[in-house]
């Protein structure tokens, strides 16, 4: 992670006009720092939201069963009508991130990993 606080992260990612919310989640899930962009409007409540985290939590651990043979995971997204939400694993937290629906994954990836300083 780099030097700024996992707040000054999410607070920085959601200036970006692509990215609509941006929370590091401990590995359970709970949501450590969050951020929406301004002017926007959740998709799902808190207690939607909190199942969300929980599930992605989950899959990037899922995830790294596989790491020995396929190399570590960069990033997990899923594109859905309405947003792409994107998962980074940062040492003990998952970064999850919803983006517009019509952005380029791959370089809105990019970039998130390097405005955050991710491995």
């Amino acid at each position: 992670m780099s030097e700024k606080t996992p707040q000054e992260i999410c607070d920085s990612l959601t200036k970006e006009p692509e990215i609509r919310f941006a929370a590091f989640l401990d590995m359970m899930g709970n949501a450590v720092a969050s951020s929406f962009r301004d002017g926007v409007t959740a998709l799902k409540d808190e207690t939607e939201r909190k199942k969300m985290f929980i599930e992605a939590v989950l899959r990037i651990r899922t995830r790294q069963d596989f790491d020995e043979n396929l190399g570590p995971v960069e990033f997990a997204a899923a594109k859905r009508k309405n947003v792409v939400t994107m998962t980074f694993l940062d040492g003990e937290h998952v970064l999850f991130v919803s983006a517009e629906p019509n952005v380029s994954v791959d370089a809105t990836a990019s970039k998130i990993i390097s405005m955050c300083s991710l491995n």
